[in-house]
């Protein structure tokens, strides 16, 4: 191929016949790989061969125009290069698909900080004023000699004390009333020596009467008006009153233990007969006995109208009928299981004909009737004893204690046992001229007969080294109506 000779400018080039077998060549080869798009080719300018002087002298060497980045370059203008083969490039991989970017969630902003709380300077606090008495009880526990604390406090709230001392910390009238007011209900009056039940079972107390000093107990309260810290004042006592029967009339005679305790319920009962309830538990109320042989009627006296007793109903034989003190029964039958319980001997004990609801259990009662039924007991406590009575209305129940001489033994009364049982009878009516005729009263509930058998034990060091049965039979019994005959 023959060269070609172009003018540029003042410049004649010459394109080989070798760049275009060159071109060819590259031609060629491109049947050797798979179709794609050719590379630009950078071709290098280089000098030209020198020439005779009439010729114009060669261009300056202009700089490669930089191909852009996907078609195929046009061929520059041809210059005289060496022969060379350029490889071709490697072909181009497709551009893959942009991946969708997801959204970008924005970021959680923080909470804003709440500001600082503003810290309140609380003002110390005033604490109420304390006005306390103090005193000790003469004691007798377990037959030793010692003494039972006894306290009572007034309480003067904090925003008065506060008042109290921006006016000087001196005794207002209101205070004054106040202060008077709680020693008067203080026990300025003795209080005979008896037992009464504590924490840790029954001691003597002695409570004596209290004897206030107003001007030094004011002292104090206003000593501790005037100081800013000042909690605690006193009620002074300057001294005490003992009673007429004092913790050594129980200590000479040896009383010192509690022996036992009886109780019976007398819920439901007419006003007539717990009158007469209350009369009879009275002469048991702190009563000393020191004989030998314990007789109920003795102890209570001539039942009548004169004695405190009132008419009431009876039971007389095979009726229930009006008589004065109706009610006492109740009296016998608690006293009956003090002294069971506290393990004397009963030397005359009478059950009731039938089973009176009012002395559950059965089998634990006594009925008496001057003068010719009574409930006596054989003293073998070997000392005195004392009884104490209290009652409760509003439960309905009385309760009767007995103390005496220390013993190393314990009694257990059992549960009554029913041996055997029979049906009450048809209800029996009784006239009566002081109903009106024709009204109905019932004054006696029907109760089966039976035979109620109870065991008692004397115990000493857990081990029983005595036992006796006490036996009750109680005949059937009908429902009883008084039927009215007054026209």
């Amino acid at each position: 191929m023959k060269g070609q000779l172009r003018r540029v400018g003042k410049w004649t080039v010459l394109v080989s016949a070798v760049l275009g077998g060159t071109l060819l060549g590259g031609a060629g080869a491109q049947t050797e790989t798979p179709p794609a798009a050719p590379a630009p080719i950078v071709v290098p300018v280089l000098p030209l061969p020198p020439v005779p002087p009439t010729v114009t002298p060669p261009a300056p060497v202009l700089p490669a125009p930089v191909p852009p980045p996907t078609p195929p370059a046009e061929p520059i203008p041809p210059v005289e290069v060496p022969p060379e083969v350029v490889p071709p490039a490697p072909p181009l991989e497709p551009t893959p698909e942009p991946v969708p970017t997801p959204p970008t969630e924005p970021a959680p902003q923080p909470a804003p900080t709440p500001p600082a709380p503003s810290v309140k300077v609380t003002p110390p606090r005033t604490a109420p004023l304390l006005i306390t008495v103090r005193a000790e009880w003469p004691a007798l526990v377990d037959g030793k000699k010692t003494t039972l604390p006894f306290t009572r406090t007034l309480t003067i709230s904090s925003a008065r004390v506060n008042e109290l001392r921006a006016r000087g910390g001196s005794i207002s009238a209101s205070l004054e009333a106040d202060l008077k007011k709680f020693v008067a209900e203080l026990p300025s009056k003795p209080e005979n020596a008896r037992f009464e039940q504590l924490w840790d079972g029954w001691s003597i107390v002695q409570r004596n009467g209290l004897i206030i000093n107003m001007d030094k107990t004011r002292a104090s309260i206003e000593a501790v008006l005037k100081n800013p810290k000042g909690v605690q004042a006193s009620v002074i006592v300057s001294g005490q009153v003992a009673p007429e029967r004092t913790l050594n009339f129980f200590a000479s005679r040896g009383i010192t233990q509690h022996l036992g305790t009886g109780e019976t319920s007398y819920y439901g009962s007419s006003p007539a007969r717990v009158t007469n309830i209350h009369v009879a538990a009275s002469r048991f109320k702190d009563r000393l006995f020191e004989g030998k042989s314990f007789s109920f009627n003795q102890a209570v006296g001539p039942i009548s109208t004169q004695t405190g007793f009132v008419t009431g109903l009876v039971i007389a034989g095979e009726r229930t009928v009006d008589g004065v003190g109706g009610g006492v029964c109740q009296v016998s039958t608690t006293v009956f299981r003090t002294l069971y319980g506290a393990g004397l001997t009963a030397t005359q004990r009478q059950n009731h004909s039938y089973q009176v609801r009012y002395y559950d259990p059965s089998g634990l009662d006594a009925a008496v009737y001057q003068p010719t039924l009574d409930l006596k007991f054989a003293n073998d406590t070997g000392g005195a004893l004392w009884f104490q009575t209290d009652w409760n209305d509003e439960e309905a129940r009385l309760s009767i204690a007995v103390f005496g001489k220390a013993r190393d033994y314990t009694v257990e009364v059992g549960t009554p046992r029913t041996l055997n049982t029979r049906a009450s009878p048809a209800d029996r009516l009784i006239s009566d001229a002081s109903l009106p005729a024709g009204q109905r009263k019932q004054v006696e509930w029907a109760a089966p007969g039976a035979t109620i058998e109870v065991t008692r034990k004397f115990v000493r060091n857990g081990q029983a080294f005595k036992q006796d049965i006490l036996r009750s039979v109680y005949r059937p019994w009908p429902n009883i109506f008084l039927v009215g005959t007054r026209r």
